[in-house]
């Protein structure tokens, strides 16, 4: 029988190595929980907790929002993941620059607070058309479910996959809502 030792640690015959494991495990734990709902589970928060206001946030491109920590007293600093997607201020304040994820943390003593920002935009701001043409719009950025509408049928239609379609001469607006967020692209129909 022949002896086992340190290297035996490191691949065996007719199985996977431990190395092997620790990899998948590590690619788990930094780069797939931080984009799951895992990654932002809390036990239950009091009144008086230190916290984010926002834990989850959904941004249009371009917009701003401020985000304060609540429960506390103390000089916060805050930092991006990501700051392609979206960056913060040494205020708190979040500005969205492209579709994307990112998470703000807030730091201070040895406590972080984290929220998620997920950056959203659509495709085409303005569209021209002539009639019976058609178009796909789409939602770029992480969301799931967008309810589309036209505000006026009757120059452009849309379908529940975001396919425009030019129906008579004139000019209208195709309207997306997903995640509280309201999309707008202006469709001018010839």
């Amino acid at each position: 029988m022949k002896k086992k030792g340190f290297f035996h640690l490191f691949g065996f015959k007719g199985g996977i190595s431990i190395i092997y494991y620790i990899t998948l495990f590590a690619l788990l734990w930094y780069l797939i929980i931080p984009r799951t709902s895992l990654f932002f589970r809390n036990d239950i928060e009091t009144p008086l907790s230190e916290r984010l206001h926002v834990k989850d946030l959904v941004l249009v491109k371009g917009e701003v929002f401020k985000l304060y920590v609540v429960g506390i007293n103390k000089r916060v600093s805050f930092s991006s993941t990501d700051i392609k997607v979206a960056d913060v201020n040494i205020f708190g304040k979040v500005f969205a620059f492209r579709p994307g994820t990112t998470i703000i943390r807030a730091k201070h003593d040895d406590v972080t607070l984290k929220c998620r920002v997920r950056v959203i935009d659509l495709n085409k701001r303005k569209l021209t058309l002539k009639k019976g043409e058609t178009y796909r719009l789409k939602v770029k950025g992480p969301i799931f479910r967008v309810k589309w509408k036209s505000a006026n049928k009757k120059i452009a239609t849309v379908s529940r996959t975001g396919k425009v379609k030019g129906v008579s001469k004139g000019t209208t607006k195709i309207i997306a809502e997903c995640s509280g967020k309201t999309l707008i692209c202006e469709v001018n129909v010839k």
